[in-house]
């Protein structure tokens, strides 16, 4: 391991039967493997990048939504090694019916050939998958 990499990202989700196979589908297309899947989280795994995990979260919470703009996670990008594996992606998320909240495109703003898109789990979660190709 890399002294500072992520280790592991756990997310709380509303419901572990809507959410699993949202995360499975785009996680395993990302190359990454469920590894253990418990009655309290689900787990995948991708060598030198790390896991996964998503939790129940607690009924009795008084958030019911999540809040990007609220303390707390904003968003979570993936890198892509190509263009076409955001647009792959992108494929896989319309048939999969998920939330787009903005297609393939280059987003120049952030960083010269930034190629992205951005979208959501089933609580609203920002995920993205980004293609930069001047980052080696």
């Amino acid at each position: 391991m890399t002294f500072g990499s992520v280790n592991h990202l756990s997310l709380t989700v509303s419901s572990i039967e809507k959410s699993e196979p949202f995360y499975d589908s785009v996680l395993r297309f990302m190359g990454y493997q469920q590894v253990e899947k418990t009655d309290a989280f689900t787990m995948w795994w991708l060598e030198n990048a790390g896991a996964i995990l998503i939790y129940s979260a607690n009924p009795n919470s008084d958030n019911k939504i999540h809040d990007r703009y609220s303390p707390g996670l904003h968003h979570l990008a993936f890198n892509a090694d190509s263009r076409e594996q955001v647009d792959d992606l992108y494929k896989l998320l319309v048939e999969m019916g998920a939330t787009i909240l903005d297609s393939p495109a280059e987003y120049n703003q952030y960083a010269p050939g930034y190629y992205a898109v951005f979208f959501a789990d089933p609580d609203g979660i920002k995920l993205e998958l980004v293609h930069m190709p001047n980052i080696p």
